[in-house]
């Protein structure tokens, strides 16, 4: 194999690890898996997370409670990722891609109309990375929304406790 087909086989190796890494922290908030030792294997110590109205909350000790107790409050979740765009600058890389989250409310059954029960939120997920030993981990992810449709309860009125 040429140098130049081996460094364009690791670069395809690198990206996959990288979107397997986004993704890993999307599966997470899907399956209410908050453990702070999985988190440590997506975020560095230090990363941050800007949630759509501006909070931030950082490091994994701190992202995984905070997504625990946002993520009380739903049945469930569905976080559709599409559109990963990596870009790698030697050991650091950034990420892009489209986002549709579905949520669905404890305190409203679902039922036949869904709006009223569920809200689902689109837009761009950012995200920088780095690569440490242990391998890439997120070091800041924004949530940009676009759009929004369904019921929100006051989540929209206080700012507090939103999700994707």
């Amino acid at each position: 194999m040429e140098l130049e087909d081996q460094s364009e086989l690791n670069q395809w190796l690198q990206t996959a690890q990288i979107i397997q890494v986004f993704n890993r922290y999307f599966r997470a908030l899907d399956e209410k898996h908050f453990d702070v030792s999985h988190f440590q294997q997506i975020f560095t110590n230090d990363a941050k997370i800007v949630r759509p109205h501006g909070a931030i909350t950082i490091g994994p000790n701190a992202i995984a409670h905070s997504h625990s107790e946002s993520f009380a409050r739903f049945t469930g979740s569905q976080h559709l990722l599409t559109g990963q765009d990596v870009n790698i600058t030697d050991n650091t890389a950034s990420i892009r891609a489209n986002l549709v989250a579905i949520h669905l409310w404890k305190d409203k059954p679902a039922d036949a109309n869904m709006l009223e029960s569920s809200f689902t939120a689109g837009g761009i997920i950012t995200a920088d990375l780095l690569h440490t030993p242990d391998g890439w981990r997120i070091t800041r992810m924004d949530n940009h929304v676009l759009w929004r449709l369904g019921y929100f309860g006051d989540m929209l009125k206080t700012g507090k406790g939103r999700s994707s």
